[in-house]
């Protein structure tokens, strides 16, 4: 990343908000207990159905076989949702793999079907009945040792060249009378969010309204209507609760 041109006035050098005791606008929810989620507006839709995802057991291969046919038999259950009937998957523009696996799995615990049924219990009942017959692969798991083989991308996010370089610096570091050489490791750290991994889905007509939590608005509703028909011209709503009461973005 270059900079070699003088920063100019930014939000932050107004000081309206930064350092200021300004009181959050989900704040009193949040610490009162009245905050509601993203799986707590069932009032707006009633009668919903309810989906449990199953995920693979490997990190890496490819599944053989799955069988559903317990699972189809429990009670409440309407549905099991696989990439064998899900129709044509891709990963879109931003994620890395598949939202759904199949034949290929590309990580531990990939969701690689989801069960629909009339209860949450009854889903999740149907999905421990799910049978999955794998065909394991080594995966490469190693960052250092994978090192060798990654790939300089041309440009990274935001522009800019992948590598920078200002000044010889072998030159002044062989040249200087104190040398320190040393590799630091961190281990890997993950975010944990305050509100279970859930979302409401309503249909109407080709319109799609979704209560989820998600920071990326204009994101989500573009790939979810990517995903349906393969363009943004699918009617989507994204509702998220503490953003003034609900902030909507339709596609």
């Amino acid at each position: 990343m270059k900079f070699d041109t003088p920063a100019t006035t930014n939000p932050i050098d107004q000081l309206k908000i930064v350092g200021k005791p300004v009181d959050r606008i989900d704040g009193p929810r949040k610490v009162t207990g009245t905050a509601r989620y993203a799986h707590e507006w069932q009032d707006e839709v009633p009668n919903a159905a309810y989906g449990y995802v199953v995920g693979s057991a490997i990190a890496k291969g490819r599944i053989r076989a799955i069988d559903t046919a317990a699972a189809k038999a429990a009670p409440g259950v309407l549905a099991i949702i696989t990439a064998e009937n899900a129709g044509k998957l891709d990963k879109g523009d931003f994620n890395t793999v598949k939202l759904l696996g199949g034949p290929e799995i590309d990580h531990y615990h990939q969701a690689i079907a989801v069960v629909v049924a009339d209860t949450f219990e009854q889903a999740r009942g149907a999905a421990e009945l799910v049978r999955v017959d794998y065909s394991r692969a080594e995966g490469r798991f190693d960052l250092h040792a994978e090192k060798a083989a990654a790939v300089v991308p041309v440009k990274i996010s935001g522009g800019g060249e992948a590598d920078s370089a200002v000044g010889d610096f072998e030159g002044a570091f062989a040249a200087a009378p104190v040398q320190l050489d040393a590799t630091y490791t961190t281990p890997d750290q993950s975010h944990a969010m305050m509100e279970p991994h859930a979302s409401i889905a309503a249909w109407s007509g080709d319109k799609l309204t979704l209560w989820t939590s998600n920071q990326m608005i204009d994101w989500s509703t573009g790939q979810n209507a990517w995903h349906r028909q393969g363009k943004r011209s699918l009617d989507i709503a994204v509702h998220r609760w503490w953003f003034r009461r609900q902030a909507v973005a339709a596609r």
